[in-house]
C-alpha cells in the first residue's frame, strides 16, 4: 500500500461538505418530527440514533429530539422486544409524547423484529397510556435513501391513523423532504388562493423556530395528529414528490378515493404554474390576481435581464 502513497504532501484541491452517508433513518426522523408532539423512536443502537440527530441538528442548527431501543450485542442475537418495551414505557412517562413514531435500523431489520407483534403486546400489557398514538415504519438503511426512509414513514402515518368521516373541504399537501422555508412559502400561496390545507409533514416552526428563551419539550410547530386523521375526507392530496410522500398520497386515493396530483416540486415558473393549477383544479377555485401579478413581475424581470 506504502508503494502507492505519495512522499511529497498533496494539497486537496476540492472539499466534500458533510461527507456522511444519508440512510433511512434520517428521512424517517425529519418526517416524525413534522409532526406535531411526536416522538421519532429508533430501534436500533444509540450509535444510530446519536449519527441521525447529529446530521439534522448540524446541519439546521436546532434540537432534533429523539428516543432509542440502546441495542446491545446480546440485543442483536436475541431481539428488541424487550428493548422496545421499557424503552416505550421509559419515554412515555419522561416526554409524554402525542404521538410515538417508531423507525427500524439495519440490526433490527436483520434480526427480523416483528414491531407489529411486539406493539400488539405493548398494547395488550398496557406499557404505556392507551391515549397515546404509536406507528411504525420499516426503515433499514441498506435500502434506499433518506428520501426513501420519508417515504416510508409518512406512508405509516396515513395507513396507521387516517380515518374516513364527513367532507372537510381542504386539500392535502405532502411537501417532501424541502426545507422549511419551502413547505412556508407553499402555504403562503395556498392561503392566498383561500384554500384551506392539512400539511404533513411540516416542519415549520420545528427547524426554523424562533428564538424566543423558552425552548420547552416540543416546538410549537408540526402537524396535528388529527390533520392527519382527516386527511382521508379531503378534496385531494398534491404529493411533491413522487419519491417522497407519493406512497401515502396513492394510500389515500385508492383506500379513500382522495384524487391525488403527483408533482413537481414548485421550483422555477413551469412547475410552480403546475402546482398552482392543480391546486385550484382540485380544491375548485379561481387563481387570485395577486398570484398572476407576482408571476407577472418575475417574468417582467426575467425578460429586462435577458441580454
Amino acid at each position: 500500500m506504502l508503494d502507492y502513497t505519495p512522499c511529497e504532501e498533496v494539497t486537496r484541491e476540492a472539499v466534500t461538505i458533510n461527507p456522511a452517508k444519508i440512510c433511512q433513518p434520517i428521512g424517517a426522523v425529519y418526517a416524525a418530527l413534522g409532526v406535531h408532539n411526536c416522538m421519532p423512536h429508533s430501534h436500533g443502537s444509540q450509535g444510530c440514533l446519536s449519527y441521525l440527530r447529529m446530521c439534522l441538528s448540524r446541519h439546521y442548527r436546532e434540537a432534533a429530539l429523539a428516543t432509542t431501543s440502546s441495542f446491545s450485542e446480546g440485543t442483536a442475537v436475541f431481539g428488541g422486544a424487550a428493548n422496545l418495551k421499557e424503552a416505550l414505557r421509559n419515554l412515555t412517562e419522561i416526554y409524554r409524547p402525542e404521538v410515538i413514531a417508531i423507525h427500524t435500523t439495519c440490526v433490527a431489520e436483520t434480526i427480523g423484529d416483528d414491531i407489529g407483534v411486539i406493539l400488539e403486546d405493548v398494547r395488550a400489557e398496557e406499557l404505556i397510556d392507551p391515549s397515546i398514538k404509536v406507528c411504525a415504519a420499516s426503515t433499514p438503511s441498506y435500502v434506499g435513501t433518506h428520501i426513501t426512509g420519508y417515504d416510508n414513514m409518512v406512508k405509516a402515518f396515513v395507513t396507521t391513523f387516517a380515518k374516513k368521516s364527513k367532507p372537510n373541504g381542504k386539500l392535502n399537501l405532502i411537501p417532501g423532504f424541502v426545507e422549511p422555508g419551502d413547505i412556508r412559502e407553499m402555504k403562503r400561496i395556498l392561503s392566498i388562493m383561500g384554500i384551506s390545507s392539512i400539511v404533513f409533514p411540516d416542519t415549520t416552526d420545528v427547524f426554523d423556530a424562533p428564538l424566543t428563551g423558552d425552548p420547552g419539550m416540543y416546538p410549537k410547530g408540526g402537524t396535528p395528529i388529527g390533520d392527519i386523521e382527516d386527511s382521508a375526507n379531503s378534496v385531494g392530496t398534491i404529493a411533491l414528490c413522487r419519491m417522497a410522500g407519493g406512497s401515502a398520497a396513492k394510500i389515500l386515493e385508492s383506500r379513500y378515493k382522495v384524487p391525488a396530483k403527483i408533482g413537481p416540486t414548485p421550483i422555477g415558473i413551469r412547475n410552480t404554474d403546475r402546482f398552482v393549477m392543480n391546486a385550484a383544479k382540485l380544491a375548485n377555485v379561481a387563481i387570485p390576481p395577486e398570484l398572476e401579478d407576482e408571476r407577472g413581475r418575475l417574468v417582467d424581470m426575467m425578460t429586462d435581464a435577458h441580454p
